[in-house]
């Protein structure tokens, strides 16, 4: 019995293993591609470009014949009684009644407009419209793509910080009980050993709190991505960050490769064509229109849907707008000051998006050389460290100097990590700002 426990538990340990190593790691370009498909704002951005088409059919179908049929029956309870001047049926006026007690009609009306200039601009203006719900789809993706980017670098820099902290655990581990060992052998004091545990506590409780924290960014990422909470994800603990930096500093802004600016000028074609329409209304319209119907005139309902006869008439309506209280001018009023609001709010995005350009080419610039600057200070801190070991191993120098350049060595490290992150989003933010974050993105592996 015992024996079949323990081989139950094995296999259940064996298979648990296996489905671990089994997970995939996800690539920056994975998580993005996840969250291109899986997003629920995607979905949203679907359904509004969906609406817009209808929209555009809608308008279109104002062009188009308009046919509707109606059905009456009416019962004439008292029927409007006329009176007939004298002479007509004698020398006194008469009372007499018209028309039959039940009246019943089937009729068919047709309606097409031949001419009317604000439909005609709305319809020119579908594209626009449009065009604009598409340029959001992008806009969104964009962001998503921004925001799995950023959740993915923030895993990576706490995955970056604990390989640090492990190793500089490790090390004090091994001090400890070296140093246990020779204050036992009374060569050294326990004081000196205290200053080594509690670097070892300190690294301890750095360990915990960064195993905290990428938890919580991996919780983010998973958001980002559209990843149900409930599912694993493991990352590519690594990433060449070299690839960071690729790219001239030295290109042009080219506005219209922006999608908030390509949004922005759609945004005021479609406000000329919303003035155009209100500057139509002073136009006459035009319309063919016709009726065909059938009609049952009798006495007695069980009769009154016998005896049909047809009616039926084909005309031109034409329509001539007069006087309105002023209230088309006001509107076309109204339109244009919309438009000149919409031009000077593009002029002001357009300065705005250039001057968000100019502030990440520099925070990128600035970014990759305080990048590159911490990166070669943490070797050289290093260097020194190693050394300091050295001495320190052989006598020549005391703990004090080695706790110095080990101190030094963890705050270049600190610096390294924070001028790493700030490197990637710098980088996002410089690609973003460009409207190149897409071909950006998917050169990083």
């Amino acid at each position: 019995m015992r024996n079949t426990t323990i081989m139950k538990k094995t296999v259940l340990i064996f298979f648990l293993v296996i489905k671990v190593h089994s997970q995939t790691e996800f690539t920056l370009q994975q998580c993005i591609d996840y969250t291109l498909k899986n997003n629920p704002s995607l979905f949203v951005q679907q359904n509004n470009v969906a609406i817009a088409k209808e929209k555009s059919w809608q308008t279109l179908s104002e062009y188009l014949p308009q046919i509707s049929g109606t059905a009456t029956v009416q019962n004439n309870l008292q029927l409007q009684t006329s009176v007939l001047p004298a002479g007509v049926l004698g020398p006194n006026p008469s009372e007499i009644t018209f028309g039959t007690k039940y009246n019943t009609n089937a009729v068919v009306d047709v309606k097409q407009i031949l001419y009317d200039q604000s439909k005609i601009t709305g319809i020119k203006a579908n594209k626009s419209y449009t065009q604009i719900s598409l340029l959001q789809q992008k806009q969104n993706q964009e962001l998503l793509i921004y925001n799995t980017g950023t959740a993915y670098y923030q895993v990576l820099i706490y995955r970056e910080k604990l390989q640090i902290l492990r190793a500089n655990k490790e090390k004090y581990e091994q001090m400890v009980k070296v140093l246990h060992y020779q204050h036992e052998k009374g060569t050294i004091l326990e004081k000196d050993v205290d200053r080594v545990r509690v670097n070892l506590n300190t690294t301890n409780y750095q360990i915990d709190d960064s195993q905290t924290k990428e938890i919580l960014a991996v919780n983010i990422l998973k958001n980002a991505m559209g990843m149900p909470m409930g599912e694993s994800l493991n990352i590519v603990p690594t990433m060449n960050y070299e690839l960071l930096a690729i790219g001239s500093f030295n290109d042009n802004l080219i506005l219209n490769n922006l999608t908030e600016v390509q949004i922005n000028e759609q945004s005021l074609e479609l406000q000329k064509y919303s003035l155009k329409v209100k500057q139509a209304s002073y136009l006459p319209t035009l319309s063919a229109v016709g009726r065909f119907g059938q009609q049952a005139l009798n006495d007695d309902f069980s009769n009154s849907f016998n005896n049909w006869s047809a009616f039926s008439y084909v005309g031109l309506s034409l329509n001539v707008p007069i006087f309105s209280g002023f209230k088309r001018k006001s509107e076309v009023q109204e339109e244009k000051l919309k438009l000149k609001n919409e031009q000077l709010n593009f002029t002001i995005n357009k300065e705005s998006l250039t001057l968000r350009y100019d502030n990440a080419k520099t925070s990128m610039g600035t970014a990759y050389s305080s990048y590159l600057s911490n990166k070669d200070n943490m070797l050289l801190a290093k260097k020194l460290l190693d050394v300091t070991d050295y001495q320190y191993q052989r006598g020549v120098t005391n703990l004090t100097d080695y706790l110095n350049d080990d101190l030094a060595y963890k705050e270049s490290q600190s610096n390294y990590i924070s001028s790493l992150y700030n490197l990637m989003i710098s980088q996002m933010d410089y690609q973003k700002s460009r409207g190149s974050l897409l071909d950006f993105m998917s050169q990083i592996r």
